[in-house]
Order: C-alpha cells, then structure tokens, then sequence
C-alpha cells in the first residue's frame, strides 16, 4: 500500500479515535470517585478554603484552582461532569503529540508517530485511567518537558530548558507523585553535564524560575497556616499508603485491558533494544519504561491508573523500536490499522455495556438533589458529593483516609455520630465504614458504626443502596448566596 494512502488512513482513524474518545468518555461513561473529588476540591476553593489546612488533601493543588472557575459557573450543571472528562481528553491528545515528537520525530516517521496517536485515542486502558485525574495533566507536562530537553539537547537553546524545567514544575504542581520519575530524568541531565552535553550553568539557569515560583508556593502555604500538613498529607501520608493495602498492593491488570499484555512484553524487548542504540531520547524513555516496571511490580500498584504510565511507554518504545526496520513500515501500518479497528469496536462496546448496567449512580443521585447549603457525608470507598458542604475535615473513602490521617498526625478521626446529630447532613451513607488497614488483612474492624436509632429518626432510604436521605420534616428550604457562603433563609 502506497506511503502516502497510509498516511492518510491513519490521520482519519486519529481523527476518528479522538472523536470517538470525546463522545465516549465525555458524554456516554459516567464520572467515577476520582472525578467527583477533585471537582469537589476545585469547589472548596472557590468557597474561599485552603486545601490542607481547612479540608483534607494528599495532592497538589494546581487542577482544583485552575478548574475552580468553571466548576463555580457549572455547579448546577450536570453537564460538568461532561466537560471536565472532555478536557481531559483534549489534555491527552495533546500527551499523544509529544510522545510521538519525542522519539518517533513525527517528520520523517509520520506513519509511526500517527500510529501511536491513533493507539493510544483508541486504548480502552488509557482512556478509562485518563480521565479527570491530577495524573492525567501530570502526564501531559512531563511529556512536553521532555520534548523540549530533546530540543534544548539538539539546538542547545537555553530558552528551551527553562521551558522544560517550567514544564516539569507545572507537572509536579499537579500531583507530587512525577518526583519519582524526575529522578530518571535528573539521573539523565546529570549524565549529560558528566558528557558535556549539557553544562551546569545551564541547569542552573534553567532552574531559577521554578525555584522561585516553588518558593512562591511554599510562602502560600506558611502564610496560609497549611505548609506543616502539606508535607505530613502529601509526603508521609502517600509514603504510607502502600502499607495499608496489604493483599491489594500490587495487582495486575484484569485481562480485559489486553494493551497491557501486548506492549509491555514488546516494550521489554524493544526498550532493550534501543538501549542498544544510545539515542539519547531512547535512552530516557527506555530508562523511564523499567523503572515504572520496577515500581509497579515491586512498589505499589492497587489500581489501573497507577500503572497506565507504563503503558503509555511501553507504546512508545515498541513503535520506536520498530522504525529502525523500515522494509517492514508497510505491513506494521497494516497490522496497526487491524489492530485499530478491534481497540475501537472494543472500547465501544465495553464501555457502552458497562455503562447501559450501571443505572442512576450515587453521585448522580446526590448532584440532583443536594444545594451548596446542605450538608453530606461520602460513603465508605464513595466519594459521591461534589456541592454540599462536608461534616468535618476529612471527606473522602473515610475509614482509610481518616484513619491513616489520625495515624499519621495530621488530624484526629472526627465521631461521625456527632457530626450528624448537630448538622443533618441531607444524604448520608448509612452503613458500617470499616477500617481498610484492617481490612486488607482479613479483620472486620469498624472505623465508624452509625447510630441505627438515629438513622431510623431521621432519614429514610433512598434507591441507591445504602444512601440515606434527610426526612422531609427535617430539611430546610431557600438555599441562597448571601455575599459570604451558602446558607438556607428559612
């Protein structure tokens, strides 16, 4: 089949894959845990409170105060879980590019570089782990930073480093876990100065913006009363979260996201194989595969969308290494397209299965019928609240947050018993919240047991299980802004 004709195929099934990804997983999958907490945080904000100090966090906070706007204008909105998952979509789209600028370079292997894109728009794995998520913006400014410390590496422009340390801050601005990967990265620059390649005064240079503008954040946070709990609730607390998933630490992926199975094993031995070779790009990417590799199967590895950045470089070093095999360019494109065809009937008719099962969800049931001014409390491995105010400082999948915070010293577990005496939070989940620690080693231990009579005198069920609502004699009515916070006139 003729270059060109190949080519174009592939920029339709891009097109198409990225289409298809909006629709899908912008309108058709409904929003998840992870979505509804950091829509929520974003809403904090915008309340005028500060993550850490007046609620419970363990990220950074760049996403929350970057979407706080929007979430304010769309908070009666359901479409807002929507958009959010669109601009996520868009956000890895553009992930997609940088990848295929960094070691494919996208001019001369354009029908590689258009695979890659059209692979990873398609992948059922990626896109359900990319959704609105910290991670999922971390990922895209890791991959734009390396693409310009490849620039600053061929055309030794120092105004393309300090775009890649710029870039590499904004990443860690959005969650504190890329410092794992930075250290690949730092390992990679220092190499290079030891090659004279790069020089320390570059690095220097290149450094003092993000310096400042981390020092900038570190006085935010002082003069905020919160820097003492950021550290503990972003550094000790996620240092010891791995020891609270004792049979769940590491986990495989299930088989349904089969991507796994195919570009790990090729990423292997391709990543060995460009190792070889000693492009310096390669080199990186190759390095940053095995030690995602040794993190996720020696470290901690509970959930899909811990080990998706495996993937992404798994997928980057298989086509990589394939281009070194030009005589076979043709019947790789043709496999490719093959492949293409099956991701995205799969990914279509899992999610539309998945999704025709589900019913109303808990979050979707809270959305409508909760106001700012109303009070609610999450469930035990449910965050489902996004508007109403919360009970206390802790907030999400109490019974391992909480409890893990209290062991940690940020906070004190809070009685939730109390708290629902003296607020009458409108929806509640009205079940045992057990402790995970203990859980994940076979012990039913309760880290919260509701009272059963209060429950009865207050709320009634709802028909979501284990959702409870505030009985109608008991609500309030009229919820307005009154200049300062939400709050009920009558």
């Amino acid at each position: 089949m003729p270059t060109k004709i190949l080519q174009k195929l592939l920029v339709a099934f891009v097109v198409l894959s990225a289409l298809t990804a909006i629709y899908i997983y912008g309108f058709v999958v409904k929003a998840n845990g992870d979505n509804v907490e950091h829509l929520h945080s974003s809403w904090l904000i915008w309340q005028g409170e500060i993550p850490y100090r007046d609620f419970f966090e363990h990220h950074n906070p760049l996403l929350w105060y970057l979407s706080a706007p929007l979430v304010a204008m769309m908070i009666d909105n359901e479409m807002i879980f929507n958009i959010f998952n669109v601009l996520s979509i868009i956000s890895v789209f553009f992930m997609c590019i940088y990848q295929a600028k960094i070691t494919l370079d996208a001019d001369k292997n354009k029908i590689y570089a258009l695979l890659l894109i059209a692979v990873e728009l398609s992948s059922y794995s990626v896109l359900w782990s990319l959704s609105y998520r910290p991670d999922t913006f971390m990922y895209t400014f890791l991959f734009a930073g390396i693409y310009y410390l490849d620039l600053y590496l061929s055309k030794k422009d120092i105004k393309k480093l300090i775009i890649c340390f710029l870039l590499f801050f904004i990443s860690f601005m959005f969650t504190q876990k890329v410092l794992l990967n930075l250290i690949v990265i730092g390992g990679f620059i220092c190499w290079n100065i030891y090659c004279k390649k790069m020089t320390c005064k570059a690095v220097l240079i290149a450094s003092i913006l993000p310096l400042i503008l981390f020092v900038g954040y570190i006085i935010y946070l002082y003069c905020n009363e919160s820097l003492q709990i950021y550290i503990q609730s972003n550094y000790l607390f996620n240092a010891y979260i791995p020891e609270v998933f004792a049979k769940d630490r590491i986990i495989f992926p299930p088989l349904e996201f089969y991507e796994f199975y195919i570009f790990i094993p090729l990423g292997g031995i391709s990543s060995i194989y460009l190792l070889y070779h000693r492009k310096p790009m390669e080199v990186l990417i190759s390095l940053l595969f095995w030690e995602e590799i040794i993190l996720r199967i020696f470290y901690f590895s509970p959930f899909l969308h811990y080990s998706i950045f495996m993937l992404l470089l798994g997928v980057m070093v298989t086509l990589t290494a394939l281009t070194y095999f030009p005589r076979g360019k043709n019947i790789v494109a043709i496999i490719g397209i093959a492949y293409l065809c099956f991701g995205m009937g799969y990914n279509y008719l899992k999610t539309f299965q998945s999704e025709k099962q589900r019913g109303i969800t808990s979050y979707e049931y809270m959305f409508r019928h909760l106001t700012p001014c109303d009070y609610a409390l999450n469930g035990y491995y449910m965050v489902s609240n996004l508007k109403a105010k919360d009970l206390g400082y802790y907030w999400a999948l109490i019974g391992q947050l909480d409890v893990l915070g209290e062991k940690i010293g940020i906070k004190p577990r809070e009685n939730l018993n109390e708290l629902i005496r003296i607020k009458k939070p409108k929806i509640i989940y009205g079940t045992v919240y057990l402790d995970t620690y203990q859980k994940q080693r076979e012990k039913i231990v309760p880290a919260h047991l509701l009272d059963k009579r209060m429950l009865q005198q207050y709320y009634q069920p709802t028909e979501i299980r284990n959702l409870y609502i505030l009985k109608q004699q008991y609500r309030k009515h009229h919820c307005e802004y009154n200049g300062h916070k939400w709050e009920y006139i009558d």
